[in-house]
């Protein structure tokens, strides 16, 4: 085991020293056992960052399930937890934000990022702050806000705004404050790029987020609610949920290659749905594959650069080193008399046919 240093000279312990023998502590299982004893891992009144995302996620936690999934390989997110609480500290230090600033109304439990109050000309703010990877930074730019965080940012303006706040050095609790604006703030965490949703605070928003707060407060158990998202392998909340077995019942799940969501599809009717739906998809598909595809030929002369509200860029192209001509080493080994290798083929890939029988009278 050798030491790197900045240095030119190499470091040498001290003689009768063996660093191959020092213990070095393993920085993610220590990451993830503090992320875990975060107050907000542990809560059980519903988060205003649970609010629009799935209804039975939500429940699960309302309900104070214990999660069947508890993922050792969330470095991203820990990394994203890590420069949010250095984004955190900057705004109070050196805009005066106040920061973290617990609200509750009994039944809903969240921590708003970023409060300005309002003074002279300039208005209430609450600000969320989101990490994000460079990709996903994308979605938001061509996209937008998702619901899912309007209503979470909204939620924080509303618990605000009825005197939601618990305990504070420096603002009056108990009372209503003043939040005329929510801001979204998306970091990269990548190369620190930064995006900024911003605009007035909206009632109707804040009405659907209660709303939907209430369906699942009002939920019996999870099983009561319905799933939102498209499940494992298809949604990266799924495959990231701490419930995700229990949801999808991955323990009863025949170890034979079919998809989790075939649990969403017992009987007839199910299964007619899910070909209707794939038929219209297929269809969808079709037509925009030739229109894509007519585009793209369209394009193949056209430089690189800025075209109205799109930017055009080129990669590849590159000529490629040779590769083995497996052909070719066939002939030669049929051609000596000696016996190909073989191996096990294994299965092919099941295609699935889907046509649209015409309507009966």
């Amino acid at each position: 085991m050798s030491t790197r240093t900045t240095d030119a000279a190499v470091s040498v312990p001290p003689p009768g020293i063996d660093i191959s023998t020092t213990p070095v502590p393993d920085l993610w299982k220590g990451a993830h056992r503090d992320d875990r004893s975060r107050p907000r891992s542990r809560q059980r009144l519903l988060g205003p960052s649970s609010v629009g995302l799935c209804r039975r996620r939500a429940a699960y936690e309302v309900h104070g399930t214990w999660p069947t999934d508890l993922d050792d390989t969330m470095h991203a997110a820990i990394l994203g937890t890590w420069l949010h609480e250095g984004i955190l500290r900057v705004l109070a230090e050196q805009f005066g934000a106040h920061t973290e600033l617990e609200l509750t109304n009994g039944v809903i439990l969240g921590h708003a990022d970023a409060y300005w109050t309002p003074s002279g000309q300039a208005p209430g703010v609450v600000e969320d702050v989101k990490t994000k990877s460079t990709r996903a930074l994308d979605v938001v730019v061509r996209q937008g806000a998702g619901r899912h965080e309007l209503f979470q940012v909204h939620l924080y303006a509303h618990l605000l705004r009825t005197g939601g706040l618990v305990e504070h050095p420096h603002l009056p609790t108990g009372k209503p404050l003043g939040v005329d604006v929510v801001r979204i703030r998306y970091v990269g965490r990548e190369y620190g790029q930064v995006v900024v949703h911003q605009q007035a605070y909206d009632e109707d928003i804040t009405r659907q987020a209660l709303a939907w707060a209430e369906d699942v407060l009002d939920s019996p158990e999870p099983e009561a609610m319905p799933r939102d998202l498209d499940g494992p392998g298809l949604s990266i909340i799924c495959d990231n949920c701490p419930f995700k077995s229990a949801c999808w019942q991955l323990d009863r799940l025949v170890d034979d290659g079919r998809a989790p969501q075939t649990i969403l599809a017992e009987d007839t009717a199910a299964v007619t749905e899910a070909l209707s739906a794939y038929a219209d998809a297929a269809e969808i598909e079709s037509a925009a594959k030739k229109r894509k595809a007519k585009a793209r030929k369209m394009l193949d002369a056209a430089d690189a650069g800025t075209y109205g509200n799109f930017q055009l860029s080129w990669s590849g192209g590159n000529p490629r080193p040779p590769e083995p001509d497996p052909e070719a080493m066939q002939r030669i080994l049929q051609s000596l008399d000696v016996d190909i290798p073989l191996k096990s083929g294994g299965r092919t890939s099941r295609t699935i046919g889907v046509t649209r029988l015409p309507e009966t009278a």
